[in-house]
Protein backbone atom coordinates (compact mmCIF):
# COMPACT_ATOMS: atom_id res chain seq x y z
CA UNK A 1 0.00 0.00 0.00
CA UNK A 2 1.20 3.51 -0.78
CA UNK A 3 1.83 6.17 1.86
CA UNK A 4 -0.70 8.96 2.32
CA UNK A 5 1.22 11.20 -0.07
CA UNK A 6 4.32 10.51 -2.10
CA UNK A 7 6.98 12.70 -3.63
CA UNK A 8 7.93 11.65 -7.19
CA UNK A 9 11.58 11.48 -6.15
CA UNK A 10 10.62 8.76 -3.65
CA UNK A 11 10.05 6.17 -6.36
CA UNK A 12 9.26 5.33 -9.94
CA UNK A 13 6.33 6.07 -12.21
CA UNK A 14 5.30 3.15 -14.41
CA UNK A 15 4.53 4.73 -17.78
CA UNK A 16 2.48 2.54 -20.11
CA UNK A 17 2.34 3.95 -23.65
CA UNK A 18 2.38 1.90 -26.85
CA UNK A 19 3.44 4.78 -29.11
CA UNK A 20 7.21 4.49 -28.75
CA UNK A 21 8.11 8.07 -29.64
CA UNK A 22 5.48 9.49 -27.27
CA UNK A 23 6.54 7.12 -24.49
CA UNK A 24 10.20 8.10 -24.89
CA UNK A 25 9.26 11.79 -24.92
CA UNK A 26 7.22 11.37 -21.72
CA UNK A 27 10.06 9.55 -19.94
CA UNK A 28 12.41 12.40 -20.93
CA UNK A 29 9.90 15.06 -19.90
CA UNK A 30 9.31 13.47 -16.50
CA UNK A 31 13.05 13.03 -16.02
CA UNK A 32 13.60 16.75 -16.57
CA UNK A 33 11.11 17.32 -13.74
CA UNK A 34 13.10 14.92 -11.50
CA UNK A 35 10.44 12.21 -11.82
CA UNK A 36 11.92 8.80 -12.62
CA UNK A 37 9.87 6.65 -14.97
CA UNK A 38 10.03 3.17 -16.46
CA UNK A 39 8.24 2.75 -19.79
CA UNK A 40 6.27 -0.25 -20.92
CA UNK A 41 5.05 -0.54 -24.51
CA UNK A 42 2.06 -2.74 -23.72
CA UNK A 43 0.07 -4.20 -20.85
CA UNK A 44 1.99 -7.46 -20.53
CA UNK A 45 5.30 -5.62 -20.42
CA UNK A 46 3.80 -3.27 -17.80
CA UNK A 47 2.83 -6.20 -15.59
CA UNK A 48 6.34 -7.65 -15.90
CA UNK A 49 7.98 -4.34 -15.04
CA UNK A 50 5.57 -3.89 -12.15
CA UNK A 51 6.41 -7.36 -10.88
CA UNK A 52 10.14 -6.60 -11.07
CA UNK A 53 9.90 -3.12 -9.46
CA UNK A 54 6.72 -3.21 -7.36
CA UNK A 55 8.42 -1.91 -4.22
CA UNK A 56 9.75 1.14 -6.09
CA UNK A 57 6.71 2.05 -8.21
CA UNK A 58 4.66 4.83 -6.63
CA UNK A 59 2.26 5.49 -9.51
CA UNK A 60 1.13 4.23 -12.91
CA UNK A 61 0.48 6.49 -15.92
CA UNK A 62 -1.54 4.35 -18.35
CA UNK A 63 -2.77 4.85 -21.90
CA UNK A 64 -6.32 3.47 -21.99
CA UNK A 65 -5.89 1.94 -25.45
CA UNK A 66 -3.14 -0.66 -25.54
CA UNK A 67 -2.56 -3.32 -28.20
CA UNK A 68 -2.79 -6.35 -25.90
CA UNK A 69 -4.73 -5.46 -22.74
CA UNK A 70 -7.50 -2.95 -22.17
CA UNK A 71 -6.09 -0.05 -20.13
CA UNK A 72 -8.92 -0.32 -17.61
CA UNK A 73 -8.24 -4.01 -17.08
CA UNK A 74 -4.55 -3.27 -16.62
CA UNK A 75 -5.34 -0.60 -14.02
CA UNK A 76 -7.63 -2.98 -12.11
CA UNK A 77 -4.87 -5.63 -12.10
CA UNK A 78 -2.28 -3.11 -10.89
CA UNK A 79 -4.64 -2.08 -8.10
CA UNK A 80 -5.22 -5.73 -7.21
CA UNK A 81 -1.46 -6.19 -6.91
CA UNK A 82 -0.94 -2.89 -5.09
CA UNK A 83 -4.14 -1.56 -3.46
CA UNK A 84 -4.32 2.21 -3.51
CA UNK A 85 -1.70 2.63 -6.25
CA UNK A 86 -2.23 6.12 -7.74
CA UNK A 87 -3.31 5.92 -11.38
CA UNK A 88 -3.20 8.56 -14.10
CA UNK A 89 -5.05 7.46 -17.21
CA UNK A 90 -4.78 9.07 -20.61
CA UNK A 91 -6.76 8.76 -23.83
CA UNK A 92 -7.97 10.69 -26.80
CA UNK A 93 -11.49 9.55 -25.94
CA UNK A 94 -13.71 10.41 -23.00
CA UNK A 95 -13.00 7.94 -20.20
CA UNK A 96 -15.00 9.48 -17.32
CA UNK A 97 -16.86 6.22 -16.60
CA UNK A 98 -13.60 4.28 -16.32
CA UNK A 99 -11.98 6.92 -14.11
CA UNK A 100 -15.06 6.97 -11.87
CA UNK A 101 -15.05 3.18 -11.58
CA UNK A 102 -11.38 3.19 -10.52
CA UNK A 103 -11.60 6.20 -8.18
CA UNK A 104 -12.99 4.15 -5.30
CA UNK A 105 -9.72 2.19 -5.13
CA UNK A 106 -7.42 5.16 -4.61
CA UNK A 107 -6.12 8.34 -6.18
CA UNK A 108 -7.12 8.39 -9.84
CA UNK A 109 -6.71 11.09 -12.47
CA UNK A 110 -7.30 11.54 -16.17
CA UNK A 111 -5.35 13.50 -18.79
CA UNK A 112 -7.11 14.01 -22.12
CA UNK A 113 -5.00 13.64 -25.29
CA UNK A 114 -3.69 15.75 -26.85
CA UNK A 115 -2.02 17.42 -23.90
CA UNK A 116 0.75 19.91 -23.34
CA UNK A 117 4.04 18.73 -21.77
CA UNK A 118 3.52 20.93 -18.71
CA UNK A 119 0.13 19.25 -18.14
CA UNK A 120 1.81 15.86 -17.74
CA UNK A 121 4.17 17.02 -14.99
CA UNK A 122 1.41 19.00 -13.27
CA UNK A 123 -0.98 16.04 -13.24
CA UNK A 124 1.67 13.58 -12.01
CA UNK A 125 2.78 15.90 -9.22
CA UNK A 126 -0.80 16.71 -8.23
CA UNK A 127 -1.82 13.08 -8.09
CA UNK A 128 1.19 12.07 -6.03
CA UNK A 129 0.78 14.94 -3.59
CA UNK A 130 -2.91 14.21 -2.87
CA UNK A 131 -3.66 12.44 0.39
CA UNK A 132 -4.79 8.84 -0.10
Amino acid sequence: MQSSSTKPSDGLVLLVEDEESLGDLLVHLLGRAKIRALRAGDGNQALQIFSDHQREIVMAFVDCRLPDIDGGDLCRELRRLSPGLPLLLTSGRDQRALVTSLAGGGRTGFLQKPYMPADVVRHVNALLSQPA
